[in-house]
């Protein structure tokens, strides 16, 4: 077999534009498949992250030898994390779960603030924050819509994020891994030619 050249090498994935959140774990060992997407998430610029950690090496030495007899590894854990900027109902309802969001239909304020305590009221939603795993797939599709690299069997997190109240709004930061053990969970697919 000859040699693979450089320009033979180049499959790459870049200029994220959307993503996209299905709540069905999606089985990529298929070779036909759909993935229907219940959420597009407005994402921060620059927070996406999907790292994988470097392997934990095992040596075992022998004495009268300065190098390694033999070394073993566990794969590193593989990270997935970025911020919304959102507090949407359906949003939060996706996070925390959907006994966790109710609707506020009338709060009346008293300040003596004519602007603040309007007769009408302000109407809203509660959120009750408590641990809950969002579990599926993300379609992260690039700025052409011809590429999009899929991760599935992801388990993911939300928390408040709203540290530089000034200059951004509310947000939520998603982090967690992937629990696909055995299981194929990263993809990137190629749109085909017609």
């Amino acid at each position: 077999m000859a040699m693979k050249k450089i320009e033979e090498l180049k499959d790459i994935f870049v200029g994220p534009k959307t993503l996209l959140y299905a709540k069905a774990i999606t089985d990529l060992s298929k070779t036909t498949l759909d993935i229907t997407a219940d959420l597009e998430l407005p994402v921060e610029v620059d927070s996406l992250k999907a790292t994988m950690q470097d392997p934990t090496i095992n040596h075992y030495k022998v004495i009268g030898l300065a190098g390694d007899w033999a070394t073993t590894s566990e794969l590193g854990d593989f990270n997935v994390e970025f911020v919304v900027p959102s507090k949407a109902k359906d949003l939060l309802a996706a996070m925390f779960g959907n006994d966790a969001v109710s609707d506020l239909t009338k709060v009346t304020l008293k300040t003596g603030d004519t602007d603040l305590d309007a007769t009408t009221g302000f109407t809203g939603v509660a959120l009750e924050p408590k641990k809950f795993k969002i579990q599926g797939t993300i379609a992260i599709v690039d700025d052409t819509k011809t590429n999009v690299m899929v991760i599935t069997n992801i388990a993911l997190y939300a928390t408040l994020q709203w540290d530089d109240t000034g200059t951004k709004p509310v947000a939520f930061k998603f982090s967690g891994s992937i629990e696909g053990a055995g299981k194929k969970s990263i993809a990137w697919l190629t749109k085909a030619a017609a």
